[in-house]
């Protein structure tokens, strides 16, 4: 499966080389980017002389699964640990070689853990080009940790959900019942792969505290789930209301409906039906009467062969996004990260309520989770602070005084994550648009948003070339969802439905529009609505220096000089990516000496392990002229 990534550089940032990671990136959850991610690999243990995760091997048994050219390696332990917080020297890790950790690099005779590793590719390697849909279960919570811990295991949910879960899965995904992973959470994890399933044990964990209760899915075969076409689906739970002892099986949608109330949308927009033992319509060779989004599912006994009875069968219902969690198989919305303290003072208080004053609009009223990070891009167990609080109603605190040895602090960042309906519809993340225009309506001979029209009617409200232009009925549909034959719907013209166009003297739905614009459009905007707020532009990158010496030393102090009146003298913020392919520089698995709006970007070649840093370009964020 692949995972479109994205790294946010925020300011503050600046650390020697001995307070880094031992250099394996670490990948920010889903937004939108040029970039993706393969699947996990493991085509070796550590019981000969190391862990042995070779690029050429892998390519080799996983054909046409990693990019000719990575961008980016990531390694974890199956426990789900890095490398810096198992505590291990790794001999290799780059996006030539692989990853290669050797026993006898290790302290004390202690051999390497068991790793997995995938690679960041194009995007283009993603789009369209990966076949296999991200076909997943659903998710299941048979346990909870109030006995010996928590036990997910496989077996036993097989046998508790027939036909539910493939007989060989080919990957396992856990989060606590309020959405957290086990990494965020700081458990201490006992298995997690496709043969035991999950197991959290209560001995494990540190200071007499107990596992989380956690819930679990898992990745299957695309034969397993509907064919209809790649990346997460909003599926409803599976239906089972009636058995063939009678004429046949019914799963009439209307009376679904009424025995399910509000658990199926008023539009489904596909039916999908398995027998309870899982297999497909065509495997089990029944002959159905019907099988639609406004019947539901019929199978007559009447029509089998040789006086043959219908299997028994469940059913399911597609839905539109919106209609699912955001904790189910859909794309996650999260805000961006935001950094409003350091832990100079008595703490690194990232304060909710503060946090909303001053980024106006950008986080939803309630929030269904949050997460930090250190600006290094650590969790909060693999940094090892103590934490005060972090959670969607106070947001985050870490307090020195709770550290150990007089220790202070990291420097945290935070996000939340929001109901889909707070992020665009065609995508993870935030983005740019704008306010909803509706100009016209359809009493005429047409729906008529023009571009023109709306720019003028409302003057300086959208940007002057925008991305992308999405239209809604008056009731929330989609145009898809509301069936209407569009004329227009583009950047250029706006957006036209005329009622000649459609079926039956039809009219058109009555229609409202948005833009998709610039992130610096909304920058602005927001500036202009909030006076405490400045505006904030980056600068064009630079790239003063190569790695053909000591190493690659992009330091702001001498960009100023050689680019007079370009560079404001306070940067907010730092953003450092490769020369040669964008590639964020967090994500390289390099250490860096120097990562600061202030001092710049420096990359030394004696802090690699390879004695050579890669190519670098920087930029920085300063407030508007």
């Amino acid at each position: 499966m692949m995972k479109l990534i994205s790294v946010a550089i925020v300011a503050g940032l600046f650390f020697e080389s001995n307070q880094q990671s031992n250099g394996v990136p670490y990948a920010v959850g889903p937004t939108y980017s040029t970039q993706c991610w393969t699947d996990w690999f493991d085509r070796d243990n550590p019981s000969g002389n190391g862990d042995w995760e070779n690029l050429s091997n892998l390519r080799k048994e996983n054909p046409g699964k990693i990019c000719a050219k990575p961008l980016g390696i990531e390694a974890r332990t199956l426990l789900g640990l890095s490398p810096a917080a198992a505590g291990e020297i790794i001999y290799k890790s780059d996006t030539t070689s692989g990853f290669i950790c050797r026993n006898k690099d290790q302290c004390k005779k202690k051999g390497c853990s068991d790793y997995r590793v995938r690679f960041s590719c194009p995007i283009s390697f993603c789009n369209g080009e990966d076949p296999r849909p991200k076909c997943w279960t659903d998710w299941f919570d048979r346990d909870n940790p109030s006995g010996n811990g928590d036990w997910e295991n496989l077996s036993n949910l097989l046998t508790e959900n027939p036909g539910k879960i493939c007989s060989k899965p080919l990957a396992i995904q856990a989060r606590t019942l309020s959405g957290l992973s086990a990494a965020e959470v700081g458990d201490v994890i006992h298995k997690s792969d496709t043969a035991s399933g999950f197991i959290c044990r209560n001995e494990d964990q540190s200071k007499n505290t107990m596992c989380n209760d956690y819930r679990v899915r898992f990745r299957c075969p695309s034969s397993f789930c509907d064919g209809g076409g790649p990346g997460p689906r909003c599926w409803t739970d599976w239906f089972d209301r009636d058995n063939p002892s009678g004429n046949g099986d019914r799963e009439s949608l209307s009376k679904l409906r009424k025995e399910n109330p509000g658990k199926i949308c008023p539009k489904p927009l596909a039916i999908q039906a398995r027998t309870l033992s899982g297999l497909s319509v065509e495997e089990a060779g029944d002959v159905i009467h019907k099988s639609d989004t406004t019947s539901g599912f019929i199978c007559r006994n009447q029509d089998q062969s040789k006086k043959k009875k219908c299997n028994d069968y469940r059913v399911r219902f597609r839905c539109p996004s919106s209609f699912c969690d955001d904790g189910g198989p859909g794309p996650r919305c999260w805000t961006d990260w935001f950094d409003r303290d350091n832990p100079s003072g008595n703490q690194d208080r990232e304060s909710l309520s503060e946090l909303r004053k001053e980024n106006p609009g950008k986080i939803c009223a309630k929030p269904l989770a949050i997460q930090a990070r250190t600006l290094s891009g650590l969790s909060v167990e693999e940094a090892g602070d103590v934490i005060h609080k972090s959670d969607t109603t106070s947001g985050f605190i870490c307090r020195n005084k709770d550290q150990s040895k007089n220790k202070k602090c990291n420097d945290y960042r935070v996000r939340f994550r929001c109901p889909s309906s707070f992020c665009d519809d065609g995508g993870p993340g935030p983005r740019c648009w704008t306010d909803w225009f509706d100009r016209d309506n359809p009493s005429g001979n047409q729906d008529r948003e023009s571009l023109s029209e709306l720019r003028k009617e409302n003057p300086g409200k959208i940007c002057p070339k925008p991305l992308a232009i999405q239209a809604r009925t008056l009731s929330g549909l989609s145009v898809e969802e509301a069936g209407d034959v569009i004329h227009k719907s583009d950047t250029t013209s706006g957006f036209i439905c005329r009622n000649k166009d459609q079926s039956k003297d039809k009219k058109c739905n009555d229609y409202r529009v948005r833009f998709r614009c610039p992130s610096s459009f909304c920058d602005r905007r927001v500036s202009r609505q909030s006076s405490s707020l400045p505006a904030v532009c980056w600068t064009k990158w630079y790239d003063r220096d190569d790695p053909s010496g000591t190493g690659d030393w992009e330091l702001l102090s001498t960009l100023k000089k050689e680019n007079p009146g370009q560079i404001c003298d306070s940067p907010l913020q730092i953003e450092a990516v490769t020369t040669d392919d964008m590639t964020p520089a967090v994500s390289t698995g390099e250490i860096f000496f120097s990562y600061s709006p202030i001092k710049g970007f420096v990359c030394r070649q004696e802090d690699q392990k390879s004695h050579k840093c890669r190519d670098y370009k920087v930029r920085f964020r300063c407030p508007c002229k």
